[in-house]
């Protein structure tokens, strides 16, 4: 194969899995919940005069479930490979959503379909995703992860004005419609066409290298069982310091709409403040990978925390306007550095043998973090009348998160 085929190759079967990858998680599991939540907010309260805590209830029910099934379908997709478990989810999901035209006033109604969504809809989130980009990519595994998992920064930027211009012109209801066919009318087709699982199924070696033919048949794992890294000290480390900054992250980020609002600030400002946090993420995700691939991981992921300090600590002052879009800039360049530095850590600590499982118990603790802290965000509210004891506990975490990143020693060698 002359280098300009092998180059052509790479490229269709490698960077197209990435731009799937990238389109996935941009209407996924992660996007919807994460973006729509705050903009859905007001119009839920509104038609069926529900609180701010009883909506934000819902990331509890739907973060228990994630929290429980995202190491089993980790497990899944080791077995089975993720284009089986993707493409059925990114069905099930598009169709829960269209669902939620028939919302009733009953709270449950709500809490139950968002405690399906995170079931059906499981291999719609970066466990699955994040698992096909590493089998594909070896020494560009950080960028291309990074560009991957940008898709969530890419949902950020378009699923709330979205949502917001659903809600404008046709009311709630629609708004849950609009998002529920993105998912069957774009993401499916695509994702049918361009996810393949493995670049030994095109008779290539991760990042296009040519593999030899008597090798062409299975692919090639390497690393920890689960067994042998849940025994690791690296393993604690990083779920410990991911609890904490999935906290932090999730905290201020799913409830930065009200908490402007609160302020005064006007919704479809406050969408647009929460927009531009959605394009940061996309450049901290891929600055980050881009990083990762030329220096030590967890210094990345240091890097990147100091500056949601500093906006985070700005918005417990009770900035708005300009502090209050900087803050939100420097938030989601550390929302999304995280989250790449997460799954290629998990590659570099443990391997690819049982990446998705491993994955999986890394992304549960997550999302525990980033599905209770709202909760606890808009409980603060209702019984002080302001963010800002939530705000600081945040601060902490981005603070314990860090500590604890900076503990973590070389990259091992796998075999």
């Amino acid at each position: 194969m002359t280098p300009c085929k092998a180059m052509k190759k790479r490229i269709f079967f490698g960077w197209w899995v990435v731009a799937a990858a990238a389109l996935g998680l941009a209407t996924g599991i992660a996007s919807v919940n994460l973006f729509s939540f705050g903009v859905f907010q007001g119009p839920l309260m509104a038609e069926f005069g529900w609180t701010r805590t009883e909506i934000s209830v819902v990331l509890a029910v739907g973060t228990t479930v994630m929290v429980f099934t995202s190491p089993f379908v980790g497990s899944l997709v080791d077995l089975y490979g993720t284009r089986r478990i993707a493409l059925p989810s990114i069905a099930a999901i598009g169709l829960a959503l269209v669902s939620l035209y028939w919302l009733t006033p009953n709270l449950w109604h709500y809490y139950f379909v968002f405690a399906l969504i995170p079931i059906i809809g499981a291999g719609t989130s970066s466990v699955a995703y994040a698992r096909v980009v590493s089998r594909w990519f070896e020494r560009q595994r950080g960028l291309a992860l990074g560009i991957a998992l940008a898709g969530v920064g890419v949902g950020g930027a378009f699923i709330p004005r979205y949502s917001q211009w659903l809600i404008d012109s046709f009311g709630l209801r629609a708004g849950y419609v609009g998002l529920g066919l993105l998912s069957l009318g774009v993401t499916l087709p695509v994702a049918w066409l361009l996810l393949r699982d493995a670049p030994e199924e095109r008779g290539l070696r991760p990042d296009g290298d040519t593999l030899p033919h008597e090798h062409a048949a299975g692919p090639a794992l390497v690393g920890l069982t689960r067994a042998e890294a849940l025994r690791s000290r690296s393993f604690w480390l990083m779920v410990t310091a991911f609890l904490a900054l999935g906290a932090a992250v999730g905290g201020v980020t799913i409830q930065l709409v009200p908490i402007l609002v609160a302020r005064g600030v006007e919704p479809a400002t406050a969408a647009s403040i929460y927009s531009a946090l959605g394009v940061s993420i996309v450049t901290g995700r891929i600055l980050a990978g881009a990083l990762m691939d030329r220096f030590h991981g967890p210094r990345v992921a240091i890097a990147f925390l100091i500056g949601p300090i500093i906006g985070v600590t700005m918005l417990a002052q009770g900035t708005t306007g300009a502090g209050a879009l900087l803050a939100a800039v420097l938030l989601g360049l550390a929302a999304g550095a995280e989250v790449d530095v997460m799954a290629y850590l998990v590659g570099r600590y443990f391997g690819t043998r049982a990446f998705g499982e491993l994955y999986g118990y890394h992304y549960s603790l997550w999302v525990l973090g980033a599905g209770f802290a709202p909760v606890f965000t808009a409980a603060t509210f209702d019984a002080v009348g302001t963010y800002t004891p939530a705000l600081w506990t945040y601060v902490g975490c981005f603070v314990l998160g860090g500590l604890l990143l900076s503990r973590l020693g070389a990259y091992p060698r796998l075999s």
